[in-house]
């Protein structure tokens, strides 16, 4: 019974203590701000404004460095509510209306009290060194890449405008490059156009993360959307307008890389290949861009094929030449009662008509006259020209 009495007594003596401490803090504060003493302080980080920067930028000059400032300091007294509700107003500000070329210049500050209920007892600051550029401009070429994937489709985005304009102090436009935009394609639904934001790269192709004057005319870029049905197509090399007349391919030394590429399909598109056009004459191994034909589109990273050829003199040559039927239908025989002439363009000298191969399919035809187109081939060898023949089809 006691020990019960003790330990009520105890906890009554800590709730004592705990009030009286409570009292004591609300007390205090009354005094404080009830009373609003006069205080003394020092502040310190006092901004720095700057003023007739407009008359500075109509003598296309503009102020950099303003992050290198010195810090300055002063000592104040005032109301302590005084002070916490103007100490964030002072400043210091600084006229450079009256410079007129870029340079270094050490400018006296004014000091800006915001109430007079503040009194000043002591300024801790000089001159300030403050940097005058001249103001530049100039155009970059936005850079538009894609992030994301879609199952069996591609996307192509095109920017409608791939350039910005900049304007900005001469040192600070001077290191940038150009700059980069990214479009997310997974979220893309439809064709549709879209507005993306662009960051700014150095000469160094590094993001400029900070930068003190630069504006740009545009925030962002204007970028169409289209989803293409994605599709495999073999690369096949032909000859440019401009020596396909005189040369021909020699197919036994033609290699190409890659052989084939995924391009993207609109709905309606037949295209079954996809050509590179040489334009070498002889024996060369280039890199050659693909030409991409209505309703395609060639991602930017496979545009270009690598193709090993050599073209070869175009002869052209006569040739009286047997035409073969193949397909004869069962118990029926097909009759040809002439040859036909072939012009023949090659680079292969010495052929000769048993070099040409020429047939013409009779598959599912009944008794009677019919005239066929003939379809040639030969080894490196090419046929301009539209070819038919009489054949006759009749019982054994």
């Amino acid at each position: 019974m006691k020990e019960k009495r003790q330990n009520k007594s105890n906890t009554k003596k800590i709730r004592t203590i705990a009030l009286s401490i409570f009292l004591a803090v609300v007390v205090w504060l009354m005094v404080v701000y009830v009373n609003d003493p006069d205080i003394t302080t020092t502040i310190t980080d006092i901004k720095v404004s700057f003023v007739g920067m407009v008359e500075l930028e109509d003598k296309n000059l503009i102020v950099t460095g303003k992050d290198n400032l010195p810090q300055m300091s002063i000592v104040v007294t005032g109301k302590r509510s005084d002070l916490m509700n103007f100490m964030d107003d002072i400043s210091v500000q600084i006229d450079v209306s009256s410079i007129n070329a870029a340079g270094e210049y050490n400018m006296r500050g004014k000091l800006y009290m915001p109430t007079t209920r503040i009194t000043v007892e002591k300024e801790k600051y000089g001159d300030f060194p403050i940097t005058v550029e001249n103001i530049s401009e100039k155009e970059i070429d936005v850079e538009l890449s894609q992030t994301g994937t879609q199952k069996d489709k591609l996307v192509k985005s095109v920017m409608t405008n791939p350039k910005v304009k900049i304007k900005g102090a001469k040192s600070e436009i001077d290191n940038v490059a150009g700059a980069q935009a990214v479009v997310d394609i997974s979220k893309i639904q439809e064709n549709d156009v879209e507005f993306v934001n662009y960051v700014l790269v150095d000469t160094e192709g590094e993001l400029i993360e900070k930068n003190e004057t630069i504006e740009s005319m545009q925030q962002h870029v204007e970028v169409k959307n289209t989803i293409y049905n994605m599709k495999k197509l073999p690369v096949v090399p032909v000859l440019s307008e401009e020596i396909e007349s005189d040369y021909i391919l020699d197919w036994n030394s033609v290699a190409v890389s890659p052989s084939e590429i995924t391009v993207g399909a609109d709905d309606s598109n037949t295209v079954d290949k996809l050509e590179v056009k040489i334009d070498k004459i002889g024996a060369s191994d280039e890199e050659y861009e693909i030409t991409e034909p209505d309703g395609i589109y060639i991602p930017e990273e496979s545009k270009k094929a690598r193709v090993k050829a050599n073209t070869v003199k175009n002869i052209s040559e006569y040739f009286e030449v047997d035409v073969e039927a193949e397909n004869v239908p069962e118990n029926m025989k097909a009759r040809i009662d002439r040859k036909i002439g072939v012009n023949v363009w090659s680079g292969r000298r010495g052929i000769s008509a048993n070099d040409i191969h020429a047939v013409v399919d009779v598959s599912g035809l009944g008794a009677g006259v019919y005239n066929l187109p003939v379809k040639l081939s030969g080894e490196n060898m090419e046929f301009h020209e539209n070819y038919t023949v009489d054949v006759t089809i009749e019982g054994v």
